[in-house]
């Protein structure tokens, strides 16, 4: 395995185009999202990975191709009328993050580290950009995990706790129609006991520390909260190994891997009718994080883009776009 190293834009251009016949990549240009309270950034760390509503973003010229992956992938179709000005509302870690469109006591990663310098650079921000929609919140905080107190009320709180799911609001108090979760990188790095899902049963609050117990918590009261949303649950990015080496699949200390988490998630979103946005075949594996992400984790501004293209399709795609 090769030890993980930060590439500069520049050979991450020349990789991009000698893999994938990709054009010179464009400017960075999109207008950044309004200011809003200070919030102070937490710094990355080692091995793991986050709202005031904001305006719409502007749209980001195209970075570079998307890499091989699902053929289904590697087009965007246009936004049909039926998703103009739907209202979503993402439940994230730090890849999910941007100051000044989360709650102010939230933990942030962009755009303070990586290289995500506008809100419209993120995958959500492409995927509200691509179709339309609008934000309603940002209930993404950096380095929290899906398991844990379900009944902590701080910024920090899981992703299965009533803060964060009732975060999902917007501040005026309306009800997304959307919701996008992708939560999970840090059970995993950390090595919560997975678990394995069969079938729906009741989940209590509490120190909830099993992931698919902590999962099916999370997605129970999302569905109790906004009973007409949509629901999209992400599968989670391969990511570095816990010595931050690349080259191999990434394996915890229980001896699962990111397949494996994935595998749950998905199980469990169909059993509670959710949708599922499949980031783990977009194209970018453990062959290849140096060039579309900044560290392992967290995607470059190239990788977001990734993202943002796969997501919009997925999101077309359910609605029959």
């Amino acid at each position: 395995m090769k030890k993980f190293l930060k590439p500069t834009l520049l050979s991450a251009a020349l990789a991009m185009t000698l893999a994938f016949g990709a054009a010179p990549l464009t400017s960075h240009a999109a207008e950044a999202a309004p200011a809003v309270q200070a919030v102070e950034a937490v710094p990355a760390v080692q091995a793991v990975e986050n709202a005031p509503t904001v305006q719409p973003v502007e749209a980001v010229p195209a970075a570079a191709a998307v890499p091989a992956a699902d053929a289904s992938a590697t087009a965007v179709p246009s936004a049909t009328v039926s998703l103009q000005g739907k209202k979503v509302s993402i439940l994230g870690d730090s890849i999910s993050t941007f100051t000044g469109t989360m709650p102010a006591d939230y933990n942030v990663y962009y755009p303070e580290h990586g290289d995500i310098p506008n809100a419209g650079q993120t995958w959500w921000g492409q995927l509200l950009t691509n179709t339309g929609m609008v934000l309603c919140r940002n209930a993404s905080s950096a380095n929290t995990d899906v398991t844990g107190n379900s009944l902590a009320l701080d910024g920090s709180a899981p992703g299965c706790s009533i803060r964060r799911l009732v975060d999902l609001r917007g501040t005026d108090g309306s009800s997304p129609d959307v919701i996008i979760i992708y939560m999970g990188i840090n059970d995993f790095a950390r090595s919560r006991t997975l678990g394995s899902f069969t079938a729906p049963g009741v989940q209590t609050e509490g120190e909830v520390m099993v992931f698919t117990d902590a999962y099916e918590l999370m997605l129970q009261k999302i569905k109790a909260l906004y009973p007409t949303a949509s629901i999209y649950c992400c599968t989670l990015l391969e990511r570095c190994d816990m010595e931050g080496n690349t080259g191999a699949p990434a394996v915890n200390l229980n001896g699962d891997t990111v397949a494996d988490f994935n595998t749950q998630i998905k199980a469990i979103a169909a059993a509670y009718g959710a949708s599922v946005i499949d980031f783990y075949n977009c194209g970018i594996n453990y062959t290849n994080l140096s060039l579309f992400t900044v560290d392992g984790i967290h995607p470059t501004w190239i990788g977001a883009g990734v993202l943002g293209q796969y997501a919009t399709q997925a999101v077309l795609s359910s609605v029959g776009a």
